[in-house]
């Protein structure tokens, strides 16, 4: 594992496909916004976007399902080997267009973008390769990318795996290409270490969802692409062949932690099941939502128990009720003594933990 570095003026760093000096990880965007940049993601693939949902029901404390270490991958070796400096020079030219891709005709189907989601773990971690690279230019194959017109054009038949082997393949050596273009980012200025900060992330996984995560994937970003530009650790967990166990529609759980990077403050700690379905919240049940103190009483539970916090609260509520309620979520803010605040969010009916979010002082109100 080793850390990838974003600044918010190269945010073309942040890869749907995160490329490591020993391996690759593939990073959903509907999974961690603050990894992804959506417009990286579209170069690549605009159907993969929006194909999962985070969901509200399940078990109170997560049970992970993990696979054992995969090899590594050699998906970078490949690579660097393969392209020639006429084809690199094609990608710069590509992601320098302005605008993202779109498809002409129909999108991917489900069943698509799950046989893809497959094929992509094979890709990295079994060494699956196209017989032959995607076609740059209409009038080679059915399925292309014409780089003219920023167009994906697919058939109205199924793609066969060769046609989204070739897609797999494109997206990496894209995102190959926009990692070689930012590794001379400076170095951001942070306090806490790599090592500091997954451990403290591990410490809040652990409390908040008592979670083991000793089995999982880590990936470790110092990025600084919040508004006010101060640097933050992100540190994320999934299972091994992630994409593999998404495309077979099996449950699996991954966590997600934001930590300061100047103090150590762990800002954010998620839970994540793309497997689950969402409960959206009718008027009925929000109004019964309102009147019901349990979930206050809940958020409370989890800030004082489980964070372990000291300060008193002041004020406790429920906060962007209208657009949680379409969400299927309930979210509760605890202010502070000192101004600084928590907002707990829990999945609806069930009242599991999603995320715990801490705010400072000076951004609480």
């Amino acid at each position: 594992m080793e850390v990838i570095q974003l600044s918010k003026n190269k945010l073309s760093a942040t890869l749907a496909v995160i490329l490591f000096s020993g391996a690759v990880l593939t990073v959903s965007a509907t999974l961690v916004p603050s990894f992804v940049n959506s417009a990286v993601v579209a170069k690549n693939s605009p159907e993969i976007q929006g194909s999962a949902q985070l969901a509200l029901t399940g078990s109170t404390v997560p049970v992970l399902k993990v696979e054992a270490p995969a090899p590594v991958s050699t998906v970078k070796e490949d690579l660097l080997k393969q392209m020639t400096e006429a084809q690199i020079q094609q990608i710069y030219d590509f992601i320098d267009k302005p605008g993202d891709p779109h498809n002409s005709g129909r999108e991917m189907t489900d069943s698509e973008v799950n046989r893809r989601l497959v094929l992509d773990d094979q890709y990295v971690y079994d060494g699956l390769r196209p017989k032959q690279q995607l076609p740059l230019k209409p009038g080679q194959a059915e399925v292309y990318l014409d780089l003219e017109t920023n167009t994906y054009t697919y058939p109205e038949r199924s793609l066969t795996d060769e046609e989204l082997l070739q897609l797999i393949d494109w997206s990496y050596r894209l995102n190959y290409i926009l990692s070689k273009r930012n590794v001379t980012a400076p170095p951001l200025p942070q306090e806490f270490s790599k090592a500091e900060a997954q451990a403290l992330a591990a410490e809040s996984v652990r409390k908040l969802f008592d979670a083991d995560i000793s089995k999982l994937q880590t990936t470790v970003i110092l990025d600084e692409l919040r508004l006010d530009k101060h640097p933050t650790w992100s540190v994320h967990w999934s299972p091994y062949k992630s994409q593999t166990l998404r495309g077979q529609g099996k449950e699996f759980w991954q966590y997600h932690v934001i930590i300061d990077a100047k103090t150590g403050v762990v800002l954010d700690t998620t839970a994540i099941n793309l497997a689950l379905k969402r409960t959206p919240i009718d008027k009925a049940a929000a109004s019964a939502i309102q009147k019901d103190a349990s979930w206050i009483h809940k958020a409370t539970q989890v800030v004082k128990d489980k964070q372990g916090e000291t300060r008193t609260i002041v004020k406790a509520y429920l906060t962007d009720t209208e657009v949680n309620n379409k969400r299927g979520m309930v979210a509760v803010k605890l202010l502070l003594e000192d101004g600084s605040s928590y907002t707990a969010e829990f999945r609806y009916p069930n009242q599991a933990l999603r995320c715990l979010i801490y705010d400072t002082a000076d951004k609480a109100n």
